[in-house]
């Protein structure tokens, strides 16, 4: 099994006073990962840098909000990926 399917970290909600960045929908971070054994595609909505330089973000996974475990995840090269599209909705 190859090292990034292994599934994701739950992260924290940030604490009072922790910066969180919001994405705007020109800027889209699209990340794939496992949760409990399953793929999931996702969209950072928010992010946040923890003290330890650990980065977090809000996904919310497809294939439904309703159905799929969104919410904060550290983000790990070796259990994601992840792929970044500034200007991707500027022309909407």
């Amino acid at each position: 099994m190859s090292e990034w399917r292994r599934d994701a970290e739950v992260a924290p909600k940030p604490a009072d006073g922790v910066h969180v960045r919001r994405y705007p929908p020109h800027e889209l971070v699209r990340v794939n990962l496992y949760v409990a054994g399953d793929f999931y595609r996702g969209v950072a909505r928010a992010s946040y840098e923890a003290e330890d330089g650990w980065l977090a973000y809000d996904l919310l996974l497809w294939p439904g909000p309703g159905e799929s475990p969104s919410g904060w995840y550290w983000f790990d090269e070796s259990r994601m990926r992840r792929r970044v599209y500034a200007g991707a909705g500027g022309g909407l």
